[in-house]
């Protein structure tokens, strides 16, 4: 396998004891260097396509290679190079930060004394250097899930899975988890993360892929899908009154989406229309999703 494919999903799938699917025929890419990011609604399928190829769930049907692995018969070799953040995890209630990070890296070999030195500098940059030496139970719910995000970021794994890494952070925390993640894939790494936060998506992704209902519905790097759809921008009504636009359109709960595909079409839409608001925009990765995954607007 070629040294830009760290992972390799090929027609992964999971089928449960109870007949469901919680993945039918998942096939992708990851590069070494690169932010990967499976973005999806809860249940879509993301946590058990991470699953798979962290060797934590057997596949039913296809093939997972993990830097060139195969993820069912090669499941040791696969593991001795990844890291992982399960979107459950949690630390130790009575490890401090600085314990969790130094002795993870210690049963990885790590040295005693490289293994605080690193510790210490992953700490810092997710800012937790202040709480070091406070116990787990004393931590908050944010600060337990950047102590899991630094174990795994400070191995300097050749792969690295993310399942939902900024689930229950404050805004400042996202964004000093983003920086150290980008960071990583930078350093050479690859980095595969799962997400429903669009925000986050557009943030990290340097490719992107789109899973709906346990399949992927398209792939890409970002604004390669943003030009797979047919439109550029999108008039957005909140509680609309009166439309006289039969072109395409989504209904979000009081809101109705309509799309254009240049900015004068999108002048000549808002004038055609009356509501409690209207705004034009640019479209956004959240209207390349429902493109995808709905079959465009209607």
């Amino acid at each position: 396998m070629a040294r830009g494919e760290a992972v390799v999903a090929e027609s992964l799938s999971k089928r449960y004891p109870n007949g469901v699917w919680g993945a039918r025929e998942v096939s992708f890419r990851a590069s070494y260097g690169r932010v990967t990011v499976v973005l999806g609604p809860n249940g879509a399928g993301k946590t058990t396509t991470v699953k798979m190829l962290a060797t934590l769930l057997r596949p039913t049907g296809g093939r997972g290679l993990v830097a060139g692995f195969d993820v069912v018969r090669e499941a040791w070799e696969v593991r001795r190079r990844i890291a992982l953040v399960p979107q459950e995890a949690s630390i130790d209630p009575n490890l401090t930060p600085m314990e969790a990070v130094k002795w993870y890296l210690v049963a990885r070999g790590w040295s005693v004394s490289d293994a605080y030195a690193r510790a210490r500098e992953v700490l810092e940059e997710l800012g937790l250097w202040d709480v070091r030496d406070r116990p787990g139970w004393h931590l908050s719910g944010g600060q337990k899930r950047k102590v899991v995000t630094a174990m795994a970021l400070a191995t300097g794994a050749e792969v690295v899975f993310l399942d939902e890494p900024s689930t229950g952070l404050d805004v400042e925390s996202k964004y000093s988890v983003w920086g150290i993640v980008r960071r990583y894939a930078s350093s050479g790494s690859a980095v595969l993360l799962t997400t429903h936060d669009m925000r986050e998506a557009e943030a990290l992704a340097d490719h992107l892929v789109l899973i709906s209902e346990g399949r992927v519905a398209a792939e890409g790097p970002p604004q390669e899908l943003r030009s797979s759809i047919p439109y550029r921008y999108r008039v957005v009504l909140r509680r609309p009154r009166r439309v006289e636009w039969s072109g395409p359109r989504l209904e979000i709960g009081d809101m109705l989406v309509l799309y254009a595909r240049d900015r004068g079409e999108a002048s000549e839409i808002a004038s055609r229309v009356d509501a409690e608001s209207v705004t034009i925009e640019e479209v956004g990765l959240e209207d390349v999703y429902l493109y995808h995954t709905r079959g465009g607007a209607r």
